[in-house]
């Protein structure tokens, strides 16, 4: 029997999905004029919906609905990928099954499926992605199993004001798992300028609040409307010891590359060295500690990122759209310093999806799924699975995909 990542296919099933498979390739792109899209987004610890109408290729598709349902990990103190496996799946199909039910979707469903197909969490990608290519199979209709982080990187070109970033665009895609810095030439060429040596930079943010006193479920949101009520603290003097890594010293020269572990250790140094390990009862004094942390960190984001537009000229001819997209990418301060630090270096439009599109969201997994599959004309194979890893810079380079008929 044949084998795909370790489980068991008879061999009339496979038959029978590359079939259906080879039916779906066949559904033309030019004959859509309008149509609906059906999108499912479960990477991490949100299950998430949406249903867009595409009812024009000249404007942006209308969200008609979304939905969300977000593990609770505040006891357990992050993400544990079993409890976020167990809520995608049950989760995932209660509020697929509300779609169908309210929009009719079993005499009249959606002419598009598409699904996050990695990278992520394992358990949690098989949650959305497998119940879409159920839907797929069971409706007749195709599937375009997305790239999430291309999720997060196409979502300002579904902007309303008619302005959106275009080819060739720079982007700072930064969240909890992800923090990379692109240069996208097309759709589905991109180039990985600058990649993270440890943890992300949003991890790196829900560490450091943790170690002072911050909770939450949601940690880097929770310290933003924390530092955002103390403003009146963030250019006061405080003894807390915070420099920004990987800077050059006479063994270590421009190196490409984010390092955001030692973020956290210095919380836990300075707080050791200067607070006997406790986390002081003063919130100005906390406040004080949080926004020195939280600068350097965004601080050491936009000097690699400078470092990368100096160290590749060459390739950086014509681009003049900066993306920055991810749960991080909402953080006020963040934008702020972005423009005040890249407006020098060529840089003349910044695009900033709304905050309810820089976390994990399905209508980016929907509006990147309508891309593929107008502009690249592609779909993917029922037959296919998911992927913890899958780079960015390797779109096509996975099996599943299929050219469809003009």
């Amino acid at each position: 029997m044949p084998k795909r990542d370790g489980r068991v296919f008879c061999v009339e099933q496979m038959a029978s999905l590359r079939s259906v498979c080879c039916k779906l390739s066949k559904y033309p792109v030019s004959t859509i004029r309008t149509y609906k899209v059906l999108a499912i987004e479960t990477s991490c610890d949100d299950a998430c919906v949406s249903i867009l109408d595409r009812f024009s290729k000249d404007e942006p598709p209308i969200v008609l609905e979304e939905h969300k349902l977000t593990l609770d990990s505040i006891k357990a103190g992050g993400v544990v990928p079993t409890d976020a496996a167990n809520h995608n799946r049950k989760s995932i199909s209660l509020l697929v099954k509300q779609v169908v039910e309210k929009n009719n979707f079993d005499t009249n469903p959606p002419d598009l499926i598409c699904a996050t197909r990695g990278p992520g969490m394992v358990g949690s990608l098989a949650s959305g992605f497998t119940l879409a290519i159920g839907l797929s199979v069971a409706w007749n209709k195709p599937l375009v199993g997305v790239h999430h982080m291309l999720g997060h990187l196409l979502v300002p070109r579904l902007k309303s004001n008619g302005t959106k970033p275009c080819y060739p665009f720079l982007s700072l895609l930064v969240s909890g798992g992800h923090t990379i810095v692109v240069l996208s030439k097309s759709l589905l060429v991109h180039e990985i300028l600058v990649d993270t040596l440890d943890i992300a930079a949003g991890d790196a943010i829900d560490k450091c609040g943790r170690e002072l006193g911050i909770r939450g479920n949601m940690i880097g949101k929770e310290l933003e409307v924390f530092l955002n009520n103390h403003k009146d603290q963030w250019n006061q003097e405080i003894k807390f010891d915070m420099k920004e890594p990987m800077q050059n010293q006479w063994d270590r020269k421009d190196v490409l590359a984010y390092s955001f572990a030692a973020f956290n250790s210095q919380v836990k140094s300075s707080l050791k060295k200067y607070h006997n390990s406790e986390i002081p009862k003063d919130e100005k004094i906390v406040a004080r500690m949080a926004h020195l942390t939280m600068k350097t960190i965004f601080k050491h984001l936009i000097s690699k990122i400078k470092l990368a537009i100096k160290l590749n000229k060459d390739k950086m001819e014509g681009v003049t759209d900066f993306v920055c997209s991810g749960g991080v990418a909402s953080n006020s301060l963040l934008r702020e310093m972005l423009q005040q630090n890249l407006s020098t270096n060529g840089i003349k439009n910044f695009y900033f999806p709304e905050p309810s599109l820089c976390t994990d969201n399905a209508t980016m997994i929907g509006w990147a799924g309508i891309e593929l599959y107008e502009s690249a004309k592609l779909t993917t194979d029922v037959g296919t699975t998911v992927f913890r890893k899958w780079p960015i810079d390797k779109i096509l380079d996975v099996d599943g995909w299929i050219k469809c008929n003009e």
